[in-house]
């Protein structure tokens, strides 16, 4: 369950991440916001690869 709260961390992240750069910066800094983005969504993608690894170990009986 913890890599489900972690990977919906990351999501809230990334949504929150391109809130603040359109509504609070004006877009002045959609760039930044862009690789942050980017670099949240390789996280998340971490995230899932952990996951899956985890479950798979657990569900062979390892």
């Amino acid at each position: 369950m913890k890599y489900v709260k972690g990977m919906y961390a990351v999501m809230a992240l990334m949504i929150t991440v391109n809130l603040i750069s359109e509504y609070i910066f004006k877009s002045n800094y959609s760039a930044i916001a862009s690789w942050i983005t980017v670099a949240l969504f390789f996280f998340g993608t971490l995230f899932f690869i952990n996951t899956r690894y985890v479950f798979s170990k657990q569900k062979n009986g390892r």
